[in-house]
């Protein structure tokens, strides 16, 4: 069943319900990690700087050592928070942070990575003040408008969101990331081929980025261009292995392509990588769609539809 045929499908038709969910398309919010580690005045890396090797971050162990060899160094409790936080240990990465803003109140680094930890537990009124205390205090931190662009759009505040983006993606180096938020909400407004032009706009800056990869293969997935779609797809899942949403995607082109037990062991491996996740919620739903479909059509005398 080709992604045309899909849409154009009864209300009653088995395949109807999986058909609603499409394709799963990424949060123009964006990854709000940009804010922590590497530091939030650090934009993504540009493609002259791509081929690097990024230092091992450390551990809590580690950056703890740091801070009490270190006690007045941002640098080392930025080190901590950012370690806390990725071992989700808000609480522990709150202090950190906090730490940094008494021990520089003009840092924006530090307003951004506190930011970021609030966007983490959803206080969201504590990250606006983050952000903006960080713009305040550094206007041309790339992170800062990045982060508050995303605070504007969990908010839906599309306009505001499309201003501190702008910001971002005008920095120099300019944030990828903010391209590609930029492209979605381009998406959102039907304007598709301004967003691929963004989407395009941050492979050019950052070509390891997978959300680019990813929307851009959406944004051709729906003008029919399903080859170079999923070869976006496959491009993500070499970057990372365990991107829910190119595998997501990557089953609905084989559900569409009629490949139901390719689709199906796609969405498998979604919920596998993290089950909790909203994405994964839209596999399982898919996956039960599917497999009644496909039970139905074993049955003796049932066609296809």
């Amino acid at each position: 069943m080709n992604s045309k045929n899909r849409k154009n499908l009864q209300p009653n038709h088995p395949l109807a319900a999986w058909a609603a969910t499409a394709l799963w398309t990424s949060l123009a919010i964006g990854p709000a990690a940009l804010a922590a580690d590497p530091p939030a005045s650090t934009p993504q890396p540009t493609m002259q700087s791509v081929a690097r090797k990024a230092p091992e971050p450390m551990t809590v162990a580690e950056a703890q050592e740091l801070t009490k060899k270190n006690p007045k160094d941002t640098n080392a409790w930025l080190a901590l928070g950012s370690a806390h936080r990725r071992a989700h240990q808000y609480n522990e990465a709150l202090n950190a942070f906090k730490k940094m803003t008494t021990l520089e109140a003009t840092n924006s680094t530090a307003w951004v990575s506190l930011g970021a930890v609030y966007m983490d537990l959803r206080r969201y009124d504590e990250a606006k003040a983050a952000f903006l205390k960080a713009t305040k205090v550094n206007p041309d931190d790339s992170a800062a408008h990045y982060n508050l662009g995303t605070y504007y759009m969990v908010h839906g505040k599309r306009d505001d969101a499309l201003g501190e983006f702008q910001k971002a993606a005008n920095a120099k180096p300019p944030v990828a990331d903010a391209l590609v938020s930029i492209g979605l909400i381009r998406a959102e407004t039907g304007t598709i081929d301004e967003a691929i032009k963004n989407y395009r706009q941050a492979l050019a800056i950052d070509s390891t980025n997978v959300r680019a990869l990813c929307n851009l293969g959406n944004a051709y997935y729906g003008q029919g261009r399903h080859s170079d779609a999923t070869g976006l797809y496959r491009r993500a899942l070499r970057l990372e292995p365990e991107n829910q949403e190119a595998i997501y995607n990557l089953g609905v082109a084989f559900a569409d392509a009629g490949i139901y037990q390719a689709a199906l062991d796609y969405w498998r491996r979604v919920v596998r990588i993290d089950s909790l996740s909203t994405i994964a919620e839209s596999a399982r739903n898919s996956i039960q769609v599917l497999q009644e479909y496909v039970d139905q059509q074993k049955k003796p005398g049932q066609g296809g539809h």
